[in-house]
């Protein structure tokens, strides 16, 4: 790894696609409804934390509907993987339009003592063969890593947000309603109480 690169190049194992569950933030969410016309109903699920392998409980973006917590994932199935995995060629279907987290597997950010910006590895504890028989610059890298870190914070208010709001017979993915339609909108449509709605 040079000053400002990090070795690695996909060959297309799959790992990433098949034994990680991905969880998209609202604004991958929006981009992949965009870019290829699908809706939300059909590429999302929500999981509850004995789905997840290392589930952190203290992660902000756990949905509470009626005391029980869910984590909003691409759909995938145990054995073919992600949704959007093409088993036939081992390629993401909306590669242009994959979510932040697929775009940035499986690099990892590396800061000093100060937690100032030192440059990017491959994370240790994943099963990606991490082969390095190319290069990435960390410009782009980095770039992608701060905008994945505004999308992260916006996620959790809004989760903060959807977690705070009381009504009958609500579900995990009115949460999609909630980022989807708008706040206005989706009170109506729910009926949510008028004291959520100010949160």
């Amino acid at each position: 790894m040079s000053n400002n690169t990090v070795n690695f190049k996909c060959h297309s194992c799959g790992h990433c696609c098949t034994d990680v569950v991905c969880l998209p933030t609202p604004w991958d969410v929006r981009r992949i409804e965009k870019m290829t016309g699908a809706n939300p109903e059909d590429f999302l699920e929500f999981l509850e934390p004995d789905e997840i392998d290392g589930a952190d409980m203290d992660d902000p973006t756990w949905l509470d509907v009626d005391g029980q917590p869910y984590m909003m994932a691409l759909k995938r199935d145990e054995k073919t993987g992600c949704n959007f995995l093409d088993n036939s060629t081992n390629f993401c279907s909306i590669y242009e339009a994959r979510p932040l987290l697929c775009r940035l597997y499986p690099f990892k950010l590396e800061e000093d003592e100060n937690e100032k910006f030192k440059g990017f590895s491959l994370h240790e504890d994943v099963g990606c063969p991490k082969h390095q028989d190319g290069v990435y610059e960390f410009g782009p890298l980095y770039d992608l890593s701060m905008q994945d870190e505004l999308n992260q914070e916006d996620y959790s208010e809004l989760v903060e947000i959807f977690n705070a709001k009381r009504y009958e017979n609500k579900e995990p993915f009115d949460f999609v309603t909630m980022f989807t339609s708008g706040l206005l909108n989706f009170d109506e449509t729910v009926g949510a109480d008028d004291e959520s709605a100010s949160v």
